[in-house]
């Protein structure tokens, strides 16, 4: 079977079930929280990590919808469900923690991650100028990375994040990247939490080293958003959806790669839409880490 390339654990999923009720050592779970659909994906064995390729650990899909078209309360709202969302994943320790933004900041597609960083709340050289104004103010000690990609620095960013760690010796990595999906809807529509770390570029067949808590010693969420669908899956699902011809998706995608037209699709308004996206998952981050601020006093601090 020609495999699809998608980062989404849902996606995974249903391909995997088939016709099945369920998968051994996997469990799945679909909830609604305010405007938000929610999706959680949980390997629970080795038998479960064998079947779907994946580590152990929970998945969790946010479907956001069209951000960039909400109105200011809509969004406003959205990114308060996210946050409680993502609290129970970053905990409420002391310690730093350390936020990676991935990707490549000249490619809009591949930008999510720093795009994310220019929004965050960064405090870890106030904690350690003025410790007693950093606790007074219930913030969190933060700092945040962006590694670049290995075709600018020359180095891997498992390399460079893991200098980071050594120095910073944050409690956690918090690692935003850009993914792939499968489905023209999800794009930039979709957020994945993830708690079993991350590896670059596998949705799209450029594997990087892992970055996860084996490799870099300390607890691993990552937080993605598919950015890019693969052109031969778009072929096949078109084909399949508008065309009503009744040939296999594989044989689809097997003739569209072997033309040579091996490329990934993206929004063409990907400029504003990853802005936004960016700011959204920022936003998420800052409040969960920071439950004493207010969205309004987090905007004031974090632009």
């Amino acid at each position: 079977m020609n495999q699809v390339r998608s980062d989404l654990a849902p996606e995974l999923y249903r391909d995997l079930l088939g016709n099945n009720d369920s998968l051994p050592g996997i469990e799945y779970k679909k909830e609604t929280r305010g405007p938000l659909a929610v999706e959680t994906v949980h390997i629970k064995t080795e038998e479960g990590e064998k079947l779907a390729g994946r580590p152990r650990g929970e998945y969790l899909t946010v479907s956001t919808g069209k951000l960039w078209l909400d109105d200011t309360a809509l969004f406003r709202e959205k990114v308060l469900r996210f946050r409680d969302l993502l609290r129970p994943y970053l905990g409420q320790g002391k310690g730093c923690v350390m936020i990676a933004g991935l990707g490549n900041r000249r490619i809009t597609a591949d930008a999510i991650g720093p795009i994310a960083t220019e929004h965050l709340l960064v405090t870890r050289h106030l904690a350690r100028e003025k410790p007693r104004i950093i606790e007074h103010l219930g913030l969190c000690e933060t700092c945040s990375v962006t590694p670049g990609v290995l075709g600018e620095t020359g180095i891997e960013s498992a390399d460079l994040l893991q200098g980071a760690v050594a120095c910073v010796r944050p409690r956690m990595v918090v690692v935003i990247d850009a993914l792939a999906a499968r489905e023209v809807e999800r794009l930039v529509t979709t957020v994945q939490l993830g708690t079993a770390g991350i590896c670059p570029g596998s949705g799209i067949g450029n594997d990087r080293r892992e970055l996860s808590e084996k490799t870099l010693g300390v607890p691993v969420l990552s937080v993605g958003v598919p950015t890019v669908v693969d052109g031969a899956t778009l072929a096949a699902d078109a084909v399949r959806r508008f065309a009503g011809v009744e040939q296999s998706a594989d044989e689809v995608r097997d003739a569209w790669r072997s033309s040579g037209l091996n490329f990934f699709v993206t929004p063409k308004e990907t400029d504003e839409i990853c802005r936004v996206m960016g700011a959204f998952l920022a936003y998420g981050i800052n409040l969960a880490l920071n439950p004493h601020l207010s969205y309004e006093d987090m905007l004031s601090l974090a632009g």
